[in-house]
């Protein structure tokens, strides 16, 4: 045995908790070593003074006194008054409800189903796909240069949607457009 095992059985040797063949070689080891003779002459005395201690427990009487106690504590707060309950809470969730039910009526009948529009507001006047390789500076400066923005897009396949600004015509923005090299396909977009 190395003596880091032996030192690590030295509690066990102490407790008397060893088996025979670990017992007698750890006894052996301690036997021709002075250090290990004074660790478990320690080991020995802090055993026999844990020993020695005696245990406190409350007991019976302990026990009593403490459910005494646990049953005061209840009986106190059952006793105590229970906070009114005050008209500003009600008026609180009077008021909510009226809101709750003024939106939904309002929500459920006061629009027109049909009546929406696109958030972008303008219809596209061409559908147009870029190629792949296009950078991003290069086409913001060719929509810029035909004076269009995008309104849909990109669609499943890439498909962009685009409207023509005030102040230029279709035929102006399709001639530049379709003259740009960064364009794929372009079409003029079906009248609504």
């Amino acid at each position: 045995m190395t003596r880091n095992e032996v030192e690590a059985l030295m509690p066990f040797l102490a407790n008397d908790t060893l088996a025979d063949a670990e017992r007698a070689e750890v006894e052996a080891a301690v036997a021709a070593d002075p250090d290990l003779q004074r660790e478990l002459a320690a080991l020995r005395v802090i055993r026999e003074t844990m020993q020695a201690e005696e245990e406190f427990s409350p007991g019976e009487m302990g026990l009593a006194r403490l459910m005494r106690s646990v049953d005061a504590e209840t009986n106190i707060a059952a006793n105590q008054p229970r906070a009114p309950r005050t008209w500003v809470w009600q008026i609180a969730a009077s008021v909510l409800l009226a809101v709750v039910v003024g939106q939904a009526a309002f929500q459920l009948g006061g629009s027109d189903p049909g009546g929406f529009e696109l958030a972008g507001g303008d219809a596209p006047a061409f559908t147009i796909a870029f190629n792949a390789d296009v950078a991003e500076t290069d086409l913001r400066n060719l929509l810029l240069d035909a004076n269009v923005e995008i309104v849909s897009g990109p669609s499943a396949l890439g498909l962009y949607g685009l409207a023509v600004l005030e102040g230029t015509s279709s035929e102006e923005a399709r001639a530049l457009l379709e003259a740009s090299p960064l364009v794929q396909s372009l079409e003029v977009a079906d009248e609504p």
